[in-house]
C-alpha cells in the first residue's frame, strides 16, 4: 500500500497501526459510451464496426471509451436481430425455417436439408440456396466442396458446395452449406452428413455433372464417389500444395520407380528422366 505506516506496541498481543496516504489516487475518468454514440450505432445497422469506429472518431476525436466497447454494442444489437434462442443450434434452425417461408424470389430464401438424427457425437445443420440453383443449375457441370475450420467459438466446421457455371467464364456459384460440430465423434461418422448434403442436390435438384472437385480429404472424396459418381479430381491449387508439402520433407527415400510402368500409363514421359 502506498503511504507511510507506523505504530506503537502497548502489549505483547495488541498493536495499534496508523496508515497515512501520501500519494493521490489515480484520477477517475468515465469510460461509458455516450448516448449520441449509442444512437449512431442504432441508426446505422448496415455499417461494420471499423466503419462505425472511424465515424465515431470524427464525433469524439479523443474518446475515453475503447474500440471493444463499440464492438460489444454492435454485437448485442445484431444478436437481438438474429438470435431466436439461447441454444445456438436451435436458434439457427428457427432462423432457417423463417427464411424457408420467405417468397421464392427473396435473396434470403433458403431450403433446409434434413440431417441424420443420430447420437454419434456430431451436430449438423445444412441448407441449399434455391434461387441460384434455379437460375444456374442447368448450366452447372462441375462442383467443388471445400471446408473451413473453427468458424466460431463453438468449433463448427463449414462445408461449402460451389458450382462452376458453364459458358460464364468459369464463374463460381454457391449451392449449399453444411455446418458441423464434432463432440468427440468418430472421424468416419462425418461422411454420412456430407453424403446427405450431396444427396439433396442429386435427388431434389437432379444436378447433371461431369466432374467433381475437392481437396485430398478422403471423407469428401468418398462422399462424392458415393453420391455423385462421376469423374473426381483434386483441385489444381491443392495438387500444387500437396506436391510442395511432399517435396519439403527431407531425409525421405523416394518410392520405387519403374520407367516402363510409368511409360505405359503416360507415353509422353522421357525414359531417360531420373527422378
Amino acid at each position: 500500500m502506498d503511504g507511510s505506516q507506523y505504530g506503537h506496541v502497548r502489549t505483547q498481543t495488541v498493536c495499534f497501526v496508523r496508515i497515512r496516504h501520501k500519494l493521490q489516487h489515480t484520477h477517475y475518468s468515465c469510460i461509458d459510451v455516450p448516448k449520441d454514440v449509442h444512437e449512431y450505432i442504432k441508426n446505422n445497422p448496415s455499417l461494420r464496426v471499423p466503419q462505425l469506429w472511424n465515424d465515431i472518431l470524427k464525433m469524439h476525436p479523443e474518446p475515453n471509451f475503447a474500440y471493444k466497447s463499440i464492438y460489444d454494442i454492435w454485437l448485442k444489437q445484431h444478436q437481438e436481430e438474429w438470435k431466436r434462442d439461447d441454444d445456438e443450434v436451435k436458434s439457427a434452425k428457427i432462423l432457417l425455417e423463417e427464411f424457408r417461408q420467405k417468397p421464392s424470389g427473396s435473396p434470403y430464401h433458403v431450403e433446409p436439408i434434413p440431417m441424420p438424427e443420430a447420437d454419434d457425437g456430431y451436430t449438423a445443420i445444412a441448407f441449399s440456396l434455391p434461387n441460384p440453383i434455379r437460375k444456374w443449375g442447368g448450366k452447372i457441370r462441375e462442383v467443388a466442396l471445400d471446408s473451413a475450420w473453427n468458424t466460431n467459438k463453438s468449433r463448427f466446421e463449414v462445408y461449402a458446395l460451389l458450382g462452376e457455371v458453364l459458358y460464364v467464364y468459369g464463374s463460381g456459384c454457391p449451392l449449399g452449406y453444411l455446418l458441423i460440430q464434432s463432440n468427440e465423434g468418430q472421424e468416419g461418422e462425418k461422411e454420412k452428413y456430407i453424403r446427405k448434403l450431396l444427396e439433396h442436390f442429386r435427388v431434389t435438384w437432379e444436378v447433371r455433372l461431369i466432374e467433381t472437385l475437392s481437396d485430398k480429404d478422403i471423407t469428401e472424396i468418398n462422399s462424392f464417389l458415393a453420391e455423385l459418381p462421376v469423374k473426381h479430381q483434386l483441385c489444381f491449387w491443392h495438387c500444387l500444395r500437396a506436391i510442395k508439402v511432399r517435396l519439403a520433407v527431407i531425409a525421405r527415400h523416394p518410392a520405387p520407380y519403374n520407367v516402363d510402368e510409368a511409360f505405359r500409363e503416360f507415353d509422353w514421359i522421357d525414359k531417360s528422366f531420373v527422378p
